[in-house]
């Protein structure tokens, strides 16, 4: 399967619907769909992106850029994702009370006359909460449709010439927080200004978390001297944003 061939599906699946909406979130799996989106569809189609505050401003700001640079029309969604108790509850099903109310709203504003469409993957975990609700809503996935996976995905966005063809995956930030614990306003801007910290001493993958008291940053090893470089800095940021205490660690798989 190369590009050509994913936007002949979707150019196909999307046949008599206008608009046709793609779910950009700057990663690679929904850039590649935009992208093949946009080389048949034109202005049919268009790229939406969620701001809410599960999502970092970094992940928002790269979607607007490589809309940009497909040259797709971008529109920013405004969720508030807090307003609904089952994602603030943070359960196991958060995921699925998110998408739901995502796609929700992307119904009420682009008509029974849209199709959406997302980046999930063949190599996606079909039992993920957030599936239930791709499926409940009638959300096409031309990738796993197609039977990609992530290697070949990224093999193809680079072929596409996207910029963001190797960036790591990302996931909201809900998922540093410990399924039970309320999700809030405050703890989510801990963990962002956690990893935004490191993001900027060159530090691209990682994941903090936190409690509420305690802080954990997992990192890759050869992030480690970037890592002891900066803990008397990261010190300061812990107590400044009203975290008790911290530990780094290496991640070991």
């Amino acid at each position: 399967m190369d590009k050509k061939g994913l936007s002949t599906r979707i150019s196909v699946r999307a046949s008599g619907y206008n608009p046709v909406v793609v779910c950009l979130s700057g990663g690679v799996d929904s850039a590649l769909v935009a992208s093949a989106a946009h080389d048949v569809l034109g202005n049919r189609v268009m790229a939406v992106t969620v701001h809410s505050e599960l999502i970092a401003d970094r992940d928002f700001t790269r979607a607007v850029e490589i809309a940009e640079h497909i040259g797709i029309e971008h529109h920013p969604l405004l969720v508030r994702a807090l307003d609904d108790e089952f994602v603030c509850q943070n359960t196991e099903d958060r995921c699925y009370h998110c998408k739901k109310g995502i796609f929700r709203l992307m119904a009420l504003e682009y008509g029974d006359a849209c199709v959406i469409l997302d980046g999930t993957n063949a190599d996606d975990d079909p039992s993920r909460p957030g599936l239930c609700a791709v499926r409940e809503f009638g959300v096409y996935s031309p990738l796993l449709d197609a039977g990609l996976g992530k290697s070949e995905v990224r093999t193809l966005a680079c072929a596409a010439g996207l910029p963001n063809w190797d960036t790591p995956s990302e996931s909201c930030l809900a998922t540093r927080i410990l399924a039970g614990m309320p999700l809030s306003k405050l703890g989510l801007s801990q963990v962002q200004d956690m990893e935004t910290f490191f993001h900027l001493q060159g530090v691209q993958t990682l994941r903090a978390s936190h409690d509420n008291l305690m802080a954990t940053v997992t990192y890759l090893p050869e992030a480690a001297d970037i890592m002891v470089k900066s803990s008397d800095k990261f010190a300061a940021l812990i107590e400044r944003i009203g975290l008790r205490s911290y530990r780094i660690k290496e991640w070991t798989g």
